[in-house]
């Protein structure tokens, strides 16, 4: 694992420890800046997080990276909706709650900080303020280093 790499899973799994969350990963955007992918996840089932990415005006490339703020994400809502196809993540790791925190480069979003629990809950606004000052923390380290030099997948 690369030092970049150990530094973004040490923030993930203390955001997924101190939140008492099931999962939490990081997902940026390609040098295209249109197609999102995951990067890394800690508590994660399952490899499959790895192969998903996201077109422009899909899922959260559409919630979160367009409208460039937090988004909640409740699993009946989104079966509700019959938009479900537009977030595999939350089936591949058995998700029922989510929580999207967009992550800024100045005023551009980067990518998107994902915390998520296999059972339904809601997230207290403390919660919620320790996800985001957490995908501050990201985008200021993602920032630093060039998108070019993170794994494609």
């Amino acid at each position: 694992m690369d030092s970049w790499e150990t530094t973004f899973m040490e923030d993930l799994n203390q955001l997924r420890v101190s939140i008492n969350s099931d999962f939490c990963a990081l997902a940026l955007l390609d040098a295209d800046g249109f197609t999102l992918r995951w990067k890394l996840a800690s508590g994660n089932e399952n490899e499959r997080y790895r192969s998903m990415k996201f077109q422009p005006g899909r899922g959260l490339s559409d919630t979160v990276v367009k409208v460039g703020r937090a988004v909640s994400l409740n699993l009946a809502e989104i079966i509700f909706t019959r938009k479900l196809h537009e977030y595999p993540i939350m089936l591949a790791e058995s998700l029922r709650s989510a929580y999207a925190v967009p992550l800024h480069d100045g005023i551009q979003v980067i990518g998107v900080l994902l915390i998520g629990d296999r059972k339904k809950r809601l997230y207290r606004p403390e919660e919620k303020k320790a996800a985001e000052h957490a995908g501050e923390r990201i985008s200021k380290l993602v920032s630093r280093h060039s998108l070019d030099r993170l794994p494609p997948n």
